[in-house]
């Protein structure tokens, strides 16, 4: 390095290699498949998303069925639950939310 060089060190660390989630894929078309869409009323902006989902949905021809839950816990969780799982088993696939 010649007088008139600086070197300069990047305070950076790397980032160690991580495992990431899988991603699912239907390999078939959408089109008259019964989607669910899975949302918590807390989650106020999934609910604008689902909407819009929704609505892409429809214009590809899939038939979106939303379910907005509440409660977790208690008997109304068990009431949740129950009504989770119905609703798991009259769809094709899902969506319960990103990062859930």
């Amino acid at each position: 390095m010649n007088d008139d060089e600086i070197s300069i060190r990047s305070p950076i660390a790397r980032l160690a290699r991580t495992e990431a989630a899988p991603a699912f894929s239907l390999d078939r078309p959408i089109k008259g498949m019964r989607v669910g869409l899975r949302n918590d009323i807390m989650w106020r902006s999934w609910l604008q998303i689902c909407d819009v989902w929704s609505e892409l949905l429809r214009k590809d021809g899939a038939e979106p069925v939303i379910l907005r839950v509440t409660e977790h816990v208690g008997e109304e969780g068990q009431f949740t639950k129950d009504l989770v799982d119905a609703w798991a088993g009259s769809v094709d696939c899902a969506v319960v939310g990103l990062a859930n």
